[in-house]
């Protein structure tokens, strides 16, 4: 069996861990990274926020 057939197969059977909300992860290392991305989206907002304030001016 290939690798590419493995990967693909061990996907279609991982189960949620929350079906019903699966972004409400129950690891503190995904909540933790989700607010880690939040934090870095919001920076990058901000800052092109900031730049066309500035070019306006």
């Amino acid at each position: 069996m290939d690798p590419q057939h493995k990967k693909h197969r061990e996907s279609e059977e991982k189960e949620w861990e929350n079906p019903v909300n699966p972004a409400l992860t129950t690891d503190e290392r995904d909540k933790e990274q989700l607010l880690r991305q939040y934090k870095e989206a919001k920076r990058r907002k901000d800052n092109l926020t900031t730049e066309e304030t500035e070019t306006k001016k």
